[in-house]
């Protein structure tokens, strides 16, 4: 599960810094270089040059975003597998609807219509990062906020 967790925070992360690049533009530097005199021409093909970078730095983070997360989701979906397995073992049922197992859950969940929507529906970019970034804290609660309840099966963490 520590895998899946890495991988899908990374990817999650860069999810945010797709939606700080897009709050954020970049800011057209108004000092010219010394001694090189621009025209206009020049300073439009600058601007572009400037506009054509963000957009491909836009592109690349989406499209890592997309493939840790991508990485990220089998590991966690064997984890719930083999957590459950163990689980009826252990205890005689394979799910009990603990708050870290429902959690664990609603991750899974938040992740699997990440990649519904960007292989099915076509998301890329703004749309895409938005699921991406909820998905950052949808695993935050289920990594720390479950144990903060003192409920439950995996409440190991608390210490009240």
């Amino acid at each position: 599960m520590m895998i899946s967790y890495a991988t899908l925070i990374v990817g999650s992360l860069l999810s945010l810094l797709y939606i700080a690049f897009l709050t954020f533009p970049l800011k057209n530097q108004k000092t010219e270089p010394s001694g090189i005199i621009l025209n206009d021409f020049n300073k439009e093909k600058l601007i572009s040059t400037i506009t054509y970078s963000k957009l491909s730095l836009l592109q690349t983070v989406d499209l890592w975003s997309y493939r840790i997360i991508g990485l990220g989701f089998p590991f966690l979906t064997i984890g719930i597998i083999s957590g459950a397995v163990w689980a009826n073992e252990a205890w005689g049922s394979y799910w009990s609807w603990d708050p870290k197992e429902t959690w664990a859950l609603i991750t899974w969940l938040v992740f699997a219509i990440y990649l519904h929507s960007r292989l099915l529906k076509g998301w890329q970019g703004e749309k895409a990062a938005l699921l991406g970034s909820c998905g950052f804290f949808v695993i935050w609660i289920c990594y720390l906020g479950v144990n903060f309840l003192g409920k439950g099966l995996h409440s190991y963490g608390w210490v009240f």
